[in-house]
């Protein structure tokens, strides 16, 4: 094949134009910066490693390079042969702002990408959305973008257009996170200061991700300065945390180290009684990366991420958990024309949780759980021409599953309650044209094959049919003492992306993707918990499997810094994992016969408006949704409300830049409340008030609506080549609005004949917070 591409450009008189593009201060690339060649009219995006390529014949062009915030790149070119061309671009100074970063507007993603369902978040941005305690936040940035929700304030995890939290595929430099949350939801495990670029797909995922139904979450970390040495950092309410960053070996080898550390524990022990303080409440984090250019057609990239949450009360509760992850990565130019990815991956999130007892004679309780997956995924970018970027590859999962352990003690005798470790396998081949048929019209299809095996090497069970919404009863355990496939199933997973050029600047779009998901989180709460457990696929539990369709369409009005969008979409949703009423989770062996299977659907509408330029910066959206479920044996057998289900939700952010001194921002958020059930009468037994739903339908109340505002200002202290400092004061919860997390019922304790309702409000008043930021 290369020799076939080297005799076709030497037949045409073609010759190809390529190199990465990077930013000059620090040599990291630029991910979806565009290259115009003019008087050609061709335009092109690098790729997720800042690789470009284009064909052109023999000639003289004018090379435009753009990315917003930056300066624009030009070169005038004599094209006679294949040229290798690596453009630096220089941050625009703050005079300039405005000039330049609305000279660099093509770079808008929406119109430049096929697929619908796209969202895009710099580091920058992320860093101005006012945020918990003054602290920038991933996942919080991303809950101000339409079709992406939360259950509550303080919930684990974001649901995306009426999925769950597991349907979410969260990558880190390529390794898969299992759970994206510290201090309970609070914040999220990726350190602000180590992320270059946030990229979320909602709906017609390109081929190459799958295992998941909902949304892919890629989270790409900075490679670190390969220039000077870096010192970046922050002290603030709930933690601080450092990033140092260098070359070790300039333009050629860098590497970047940040960590993170909370103090919630230290600052609370002078305020806590004598015997509580030796509590601890606290999380860290450390994430690594570095890098080294072998030649010009090889590097090598070498990232890790290590993160702990730990709670404690004295010597009676300990509990941890927390994600391990490490990514390998190799690129290598085969030619200009073709492009290899090579990644080698391992994940871990794990979790241990201990009780013990101050009697003089001894109890406690040890329970531990954990999954790790290994991976590899090669894939190989061919740009074959200006009308074609062809992609394909291969993935390979490796799942071990350690559902749990949990050891009782009491007067030294032990009893132990261990489940038998789980494996399965994904293999996976995609193949994926991204295709310019002409002005007007362009393509993004692909295709996944999947297969996923459920393994051996452990205890198969087979129960019997009952009926629905009632504990299956155990037929025969199958003990299989090798990893040979249990059962498997084959997936063809079409993924197809179209986009039409209606006039300059205005784009219509449609889009369909078929999807997958092999594990499941068991979690029978609306927020996850750190001791959920995920569970594979298995000879009594279908993957679930998700159609949807999408249509919309996104312009840039002429004489208005602006870009609007317009997204429909459905869902259809097969094989989603239910639970029986009062299912056991924890620690039982027999967990498969207290699940069931339902469908699903979503259906809504997004719009958003969204400025990126000028001293006025920032977005409205608006989604009108509708999620449902059905399952047999539950809610009479009807359509019912999920749980992720909030039909009107409003984002509002603004950023305003008044000076080179001072800038401000504020974040408002309207939701529809959750749905929830809630008993309708009460039964007496025995002279006890039991609650009851004697309709024995789910779903049918809503908690109060959730709103919130956010309002921050950023103030600029030293500014010199050496040393920049920042300082930012916030409140959350600016009109201390008690949102309802939940609702629950208690007996009235002046007439304990009467029951009343108790709104549970996670954060009931506002929340100052005050964080110095610098850099060296």
């Amino acid at each position: 094949m290369l020799m076939a591409i080297g005799s076709s450009q030497a037949q045409t008189g073609k010759f190809s134009l390529s190199g990465y593009v990077k930013d000059e201060s620090n040599g990291e690339v630029l991910i979806n910066a565009t290259i115009t060649i003019q008087p050609a009219g061709i335009a092109v995006m690098t790729n997720s490693y800042g690789y470009y390529a284009v064909t052109l014949p023999a000639g003289k062009y004018t090379m435009i390079v753009s990315y917003s915030g930056f300066k624009t790149y030009q070169k005038e070119i004599d094209l006679k042969g294949n040229t290798k061309i690596d453009a630096s671009l220089n941050v625009t100074a703050g005079k300039d702002m405005q000039e330049v970063v609305v000279t660099g507007e093509k770079r808008l993603r929406r119109t430049n990408t096929v697929g619908m369902g796209i969202q895009q978040l710099s580091a920058a941005q992320i860093k101005k959305i006012p945020a918990f305690m003054g602290e920038p936040d991933v996942v919080k940035a991303l809950l101000t973008l339409p079709g992406i929700t939360t259950v509550g304030e303080g919930a684990a995890g974001f649901n995306v257009r009426g999925g769950n939290v597991d349907e979410n595929l969260i990558i880190m430099d390529e390794a898969p996170v299992y759970n994206s949350s510290h201090l309970l939801g609070f914040f999220s495990v990726f350190n602000p200061d180590a992320v270059k670029n946030v990229t979320m797909y909602k709906s017609a995922f390109p081929a190459e991700y799958g295992g998941r139904t909902s949304s892919v979450l890629d989270i790409r970390m900075k490679e670190g300065n390969n220039q000077k040495f870096a010192v970046n950092g922050g002290i603030g309410n709930v933690f601080s945390r450092l990033s140092v960053e260098g070359p070790l070996q300039k333009d050629r080898s860098s590497f970047i180290v940040a960590a993170r550390r909370s103090y919630i524990d230290v600052l609370a022990k002078p305020f806590l009684n004598a015997e509580d303080r030796n509590s601890t409440m606290y999380f860290y984090d450390l994430t690594a990366k570095v890098n080294y250019e072998l030649n010009e057609k090889n590097t090598l990239y070498l990232s890790g991420y290590f993160g702990r949450d730990v709670f404690g009360f004295g010597d009676q509760v300990n509990f941890k958990w927390g994600n391990t992850t490490a990514t390998m990565r190799w690129n290598h130019l085969f030619n200009r024309k073709l492009f290899l990815n090579t990644s080698v991956y391992y994940s871990k999130y794990d979790y241990a949780l201990k009780f013990k007892s101050d009697d003089e004679i001894p109890q406690g309780y040890d329970w531990t759980s954990n999954i790790q997956t290994y991976g590899v995924k090669p894939s190989l970018t061919w740009f074959a021409s200006n009308k074609h970027t062809v992609k394909t590859g291969v993935n390979v999962i490796y799942y071990n599953f350690y559902p749990g352990k949990g050891v009782a003690t009491s007067e030294g005798d032990k009893a132990e309650i261990a489940l038998k470790r789980r494996y399965g396998s994904e293999m996976a081949a995609f193949l994926e044209d991204t295709w310019k048929l002409n002005p007007k019209w362009q393509i993004q299809a692909g295709v996944r094959l999947n297969q996923y095996q459920y393994l051996g090497k452990t205890s198969v069970y087979h129960f019997r049919d009952t009926t629905a919404n009632v504990r299956k009863p155990l037929d025969r355990e199958e003990v299989v003492t090798s990893k040979k496939p249990v059962t498997d199933w084959l997936f063809f997973e079409p993924r197809l992306s179209l986009r039409y050029e209606m006039k300059k600047n205005t784009f219509f779009k449609l889009g369909y993707s078929r999807s997958t998901q092999y594990i499941h989180l068991l979690s029978n709460t609306a927020s996850p918990t750190p001791v959920d457990l995920y569970f594979p696929s298995t000879n009594n539990i279908k993957p679930s499997l998700t159609d949807q369709y999408s249509a919309g369409f996104v312009t840039l009005p002429n004489g208005w810094p602006v870009e609007i969008s317009v997204e429909t979409f459905y869902k259809k949703m097969d094989d989603l994992l239910d639970y029986i009423d009062n299912a056991n989770l924890d620690l039982n062996q027999f967990v498969e016969a207290d699940l069931l299977t339902g469908k699903g659907k979503s259906y809504g509408l997004e719009l958003e408006v969204k400025k990126e330029t000028g001293k006025w910066q920032g977005w409205v959206n608006y989604t009108l949704s509708r999620s449902l479920r059905k399952t047999d044996g539950i809610s009479n057998n009807e359509w019912y409300l999920s749980r992720y289900d909030r039909t009107h939700v409003i984002n509002s952010c603004a950023m305003y830049t008044l000076n080179d001194k001072w800038s401000f921002s504020a974040n408002f958020t309207y939701g529809s409340g959750t749905p929830t059930t809630f008993p309708d009468t009460r039964l007496d037994i025995q002279g006890m008030a039991i609650p009851y739903n004697s309709t024995n339908k789910r779903s049918e109340f809503r908690l109060p609506a959730f709103h919130r505002l956010d309002v921050s200002a950023t103030m600029k202290g030293r500014q010199d080549k050496k040393f920049k400092t920042e300082w930012v004061f916030g409140i959350y919860n600016l009109y201390a609005r008690q949102n309802a997390y939940s609702i629950y019922f208690r007996q009235n304790k002046d007439d304990p004949s009467k029951k009343e309702a108790v709104r549970l409000s996670i954060i009931g008043s506002l929340i100052p917070s005050v964080t110095w930021n610098f850099k060296f």
